[in-house]
């Protein structure tokens, strides 16, 4: 009975709400997936049951050294479901987010290009993608692309209130704040 009454988990298929007024209708969710088979669910649902029409993903990888072998297929992941992909800094911990990104973009290799007519060339199809290691600069980024019908999906932190970097240090950082604080300034 208790589980009937709740709406939605914090930072987990999360929609974030546009502010009131806006010109572009679009949605803004924030997913904690950071597993293979949890990013390649959540784009499937945002596809398939929430039909969005273009997907746009802000995403990237945790560093420390831990699950290396996930980072080629998160990004295989998104470019077999997002029409723009924006890499970013999620956790880097005591690596260098630009290598944790570099391991990332390694798996659009993953798709192969149908249009071409030599087997080993690969590309990422309808996909395009940019790397932008200030993740507010990165929703941001997000957000001046959205048009009325597509989708945000921001990866990777969900309700995490911190950024993990080198020594342990912790940034403060809330993806769901600073998508509503973005959405707000681009509302304008």
């Amino acid at each position: 009975e208790s589980l009937e009454e709740v709406k939605s988990l914090p930072g987990r298929m999360e929609f974030i709400d546009l502010p009131a007024g806006g010109k572009r209708n679009f949605k803004v969710v924030v997913d904690y997936a950071f597993l293979p088979q949890a990013l390649k669910k959540v784009y499937e649902t945002l596809k398939n049951d929430y039909q969005a029409k273009n997907l746009i993903c802000v995403t990237g990888a945790a560093g420390g050294g831990r699950d290396k072998w996930k980072r080629p297929e998160m990004g295989k992941i998104a470019a077999e479901f997002c029409n723009e992909i924006i890499l970013t800094n999620e956790d880097p911990y005591d690596e260098n987010p630009l290598d944790i990104i570099k391991d990332v973009e390694s798996g659009f290799s993953q798709i192969p290009n149908p249009k071409s007519q030599i087997t080993n060339k690969f590309k990422i199809p309808n996909s395009k993608f940019k790397t932008i290691l200030d993740r507010r600069e990165a929703i941001r980024e997000a957000i001046k692309l959205a048009q009325t019908g597509d989708t945000i999906i921001i990866t990777g932190k969900g309700a995490e209130p911190y950024i993990m970097g080198p020594n342990n240090t912790k940034i403060p950082w809330d993806d769901r704040e600073t998508a509503r604080k973005e959405l707000k300034n681009t509302a304008q």
